[in-house]
């Protein structure tokens, strides 16, 4: 600061006055001349400049629009393309999957005129096999492709105008039976022969109890008796539902490892494992009916349908990957989800119960549930089908938290595409439609599985319908590398442009620098003419004032042993001799000041004591037996004559910081030492007051190093300005904590606090922000002063806040006219820390 103060004194002398004077008036006019001159020069190039650039941004911005447009319409050809060609894949795959169903009504017809025998059964078990992607264990997040082979590239020149070859895929492939069960039941429900696991099974159960059946669910028995020759009945899809959980995270939705089987994301998971049993009756040839032979079908060999497949390039993956999107999946007849790419969205029962698991809600939809008294399976039962679908509403987090998230999309009301699903397969179609789901464009297909048998043959709708689910931005790949070539067009050439701009400037800039460059050599020629005229001319004025300058800012900080030479009789020398008598008186003022506050504080100190020490004998009974009104008068005097102690002690102490006389003792130091002495020292003042004091002085607090008295002396003064201007029954607290390398002491109290304008002036000698108050408690004005320096010697800081924030001490109570005083000092550690 007092550099800084220098510089603006500097600035402003003078000196700076005469050569700012100097130059406006000669050099000024020759500058503005000269610069008026070089613009008008620069400006003329300038603007034929501008002229020739603007006629080159305007061609590139054509070049831009024509970019533009050429992309737009790549993009749109290439998203109807892409589009048909993933429509007609899921209209083929929903077609193979009604022909694999197919086959498994001649595989019932069949198993229904041959003979009825467990060994004849068995072999039909063991024929019908088929092959499935087993996919090999994750050895971590990510799974490794299955394609290894390099890709065979054209051979004959011909052929390589876009040559696309794919490998072929060599996924771990077993063959699994195709059924899970194959039994025969007679007319009362008695399985009479069982296939299981590739065995004939003694497990045979009445299965027209239901509690014999798959999950407890299976109610087919009770179906079969209306069942004519040739007639078939088909199952849905009937399993245990495997639980799974979703969280969201920093990178986006995440399945949780103990979730069921969800490809990429989960892929040691554990799967859905269900069945789809076909049954029809058994004749003799006489036409009696003699029972019914079913085919549980393993719903693997469904789920291997679309689990595999991918609307990208690679076509097929091992496992599907539901955080991509781009995956397909199956819907049953009543828009229950049948296969998925997270096996936990698969619709399944509860095998303890038989009943199946309700399917996912919107929150808004479960606290409506909750406020009612039905059961989920029973609230969802009398929903609406498809009412109020919006994508704004979010999924239940109880049946998230739960893990119990099946897909029904008659009730799946966040989720609007479910809709659009069910209206499109009404009449049996297909179709495809864009939607913005989780911040991204979607192409999302779907495709009527035409297999009418049974039950499936109620609606056109047949056993349920596929959908593919896929990124918009993959679809224009191609338009976007057009685009990024474009660009990179229009960008050099904008560079090229912008680099002749540039030359023609350097050159346009280059001769004005020049003109530019010939008024400043005249100008600053003049200028260092004019300076050093100024100079030579305030020297002689400008020398004596600074010399006097700095000796009185020595004096303004203490040093008053100053002393100017005079060198000559002019007005600055007779100024000179003034200020040394000056200095010299003021010195001598400071001495006698100094000597009488000593002399008279070591005068007054022994009466002082002498009577401290009456009184007290007398109070004590030493001069025999005294009255209550003696005492309480005594006490008055004691009171008195203890402030004036105090008040000669805090003169003492301020004479010998001014005369910088006061050392410091310096040893390493406990702070709870310090604190306790000073409190023991106060303990009669706190209790007079009936004041609380606590200290929290943790054991963690290093050593700090100084004066163990006089620091003892800091704390005895902010404490007792606590308990002093603190109401009675207050509440005072001490606190110790280590921040930046430093010991930070907080002394905090309830009482009326301090007004923001006596903050700052607090610290000054004889300050007293309530005259009243000071009067009445004994204060001098002299203990925070005297404070101060002593933890500035330490190199430390003291500071005051009021009122006190709320929270920062919670066990300080606070309110009304309570609002708090802390004082905060800082103090360094010891070196040995």
């Amino acid at each position: 600061m007092g550099r800084q103060s220098s510089i603006e004194k500097f600035r402003f002398g003078i000196l700076p006055k005469m050569i700012v004077s100097f130059l406006l008036v000669s050099i000024l006019p020759l500058a503005i001349l000269g610069y008026i001159a070089g613009k008008n020069l620069e400006e003329v190039g300038l603007d034929a400049l501008n002229s020739a650039e603007k006629m080159g941004r305007g061609s590139l911005l054509a070049a831009e629009n024509l970019g533009a447009m050429a992309i737009k319409d790549s993009v749109n050809a290439l998203d109807e393309k892409s589009t048909e060609a993933i429509e007609l894949r899921t209209v083929e795959l929903a077609q193979r999957i009604a022909d694999f169903l197919y086959e498994r009504d001649q595989d019932i017809l069949f198993l229904a005129s041959v003979r009825r025998d467990p060994t004849r059964y068995l072999q039909i078990y063991q024929n019908a096999r088929r092959d499935v992607i087993l996919p090999v264990p994750s050895a971590g997040p990510e799974t490794p492709s299955p394609r290894t082979e390099p890709v065979i590239g054209w051979q004959n020149p011909d052929n390589k105008t876009s040559w696309r070859h794919h490998p072929p895929d060599r996924f771990n492939r077993v063959s699994k039976p195709l059924y899970r069960e194959i039994t025969f039941v007679d007319l009362a429900g008695q399985e009479q022969i069982k296939i299981v696991d590739g065995q004939v099974s003694r497990d045979l159960r009445k299965v027209s109890d239901q509690a014999n059946t798959t999950c407890k669910a299976e109610d087919y028995f009770t179906r079969l008796v209306a069942l004519e020759r040739g007639e078939i009945y088909v199952s849905r899809v009937i399993g245990p539902y495997v639980p799974g959980w979703l969280t969201k995270t920093e990178e986006g939705i995440k399945v949780k490892p103990e979730s069921a089987y969800a490809g990429k994301e989960n892929p040691d998971g554990r799967r859905f494992e269900g069945i789809i049993r076909w049954a029809t009756p058994v004749f003799a040839g006489n036409g009696e009916k003699l029972g019914y032979v079913t085919l549980a079908l393993d719903h693997t060999h469904v789920m291997e349908f679309t689990d595999h497949v991918i609307p990208t390039e690679d076509r097929f993956a091992e496992h599907s990957d539901g955080g991509s999107g781009n995956y397909a999946f199956l819907w049953d007849d009543q828009d229950k989800c049948i296969s998925h790419a997270r096996d936990f969205f698969i619709y399944g029962y509860d095998p303890e119960t038989g009943r199946p698991v309700p399917g996912w809600l919107s929150q808004e939809i479960y606290d409506a549930f909750k406020a009612g008294g039905l059961s989920l399976e029973e609230f969802e039962q009398q929903l609406p089908s498809y009412e109020n679908f919006r994508m704004e509403k979010n999924g239940s987090s109880e049946q998230m938290e739960a893990g119990r998230v099946p897909l029904d999309c008659r009730v799946l009301d966040m989720a609007p595409q479910c809709q659009g699903w069910h209206t499109g397969t009404e009449d049996g179609g297909s179709g495809s439609f864009l939607i913005f789901w989780s911040g991204l464009w979607k192409l999302t297909t779907y495709a009527t599985v035409p297999y009418y048998t049974g039950r499936y043959g109620a609606s056109k709708r047949g056993f349920g319908y596929v959908t593919i689910g896929a990124n918009v931005d993959d679809f224009h790949q191609a338009a976007n590398v057009t685009k990024t070539y474009i660009e990179k067009g229009i960008s050099e050439q904008s560079t090229h442009i912008q680099e002749a701009v540039d030359k023609a400037k350097q050159a346009i800039e280059q001769s004005a620098r020049k003109n530019r460059g010939l008024m400043s050599i005249i100008t600053l020629f003049a200028a260092v003419l004019i300076i050093g005229a100024s100079i030579a001319i305030s020297y002689t004025i400008t020398g004596p004032l600074r010399r006097l300058t700095d000796v009185a800012l020595a004096m303004s900080r203490g040093d008053l042993d100053q002393h100017i030479e005079v060198a000559s009789r002019d007005e600055t020398g007779r100024l000179a001799n003034a200020f040394n008598q000056m200095a010299s008186a003021v010195v001598e003022v400071d001495r006698m000041k100094s000597e009488f506050v000593t002399i008279a504080s070591h005068e007054l100190r022994t009466p002082i004591h002498s009577m401290l020490l009456g009184v007290s004998g007398m109070l004590g009974g030493y001069a025999g037996a005294i009255s209550d009104e003696v005492r309480e008068d005594l006490l008055v005097v004691e009171d008195g004559i203890e402030r004036l102690r105090r008040l000669v002690d805090n003169l003492l102490d301020l004479s010998r910081i001014e005369s910088r006389k006061m050392e410091l003792y310096l040893s390493d130091l406990s702070v709870k030492e310090i604190i306790d002495t000073a409190l023991t020292e106060l303990s009669d003042l706190t209790m007079l007051h009936r004041h609380q004091v606590v200290a929290e002085i943790g054991p963690e607090i290093p050593m700090v190093r100084g004066d163990r008295d006089r620091l003892v002396q800091v704390f005895v003064n902010l404490l007792s300005n606590s308990i002093k201007y603190t109401p009675e029954q207050g509440r005072i607290m001490v606190r110790a904590q280590l921040e930046d390398g430093k010991v930070v002491l907080m002394v905090a109290d309830n009482g009326y606090g301090i007004p923001a304008w006596a903050q700052e002036k607090i610290f000054e000698r004889f300050f007293q922000a309530d005259q009243i108050m000071s009067q009445k408690v004994g204060g001098s004005g002299l203990g925070l002063t005297i404070s101060k320096w002593i933890v500035e010697q330490h190199e430390g800081s003291i500071t005051c806040e009021s009122p006190i924030s709320k929270g920062r001490f919670p066990n300080l109570p606070l309110g009304g006219e309570r609002k708090g005083t802390v004082f905060l000092v800082e103090l360094p550690l010891s070196p040995a820390i």
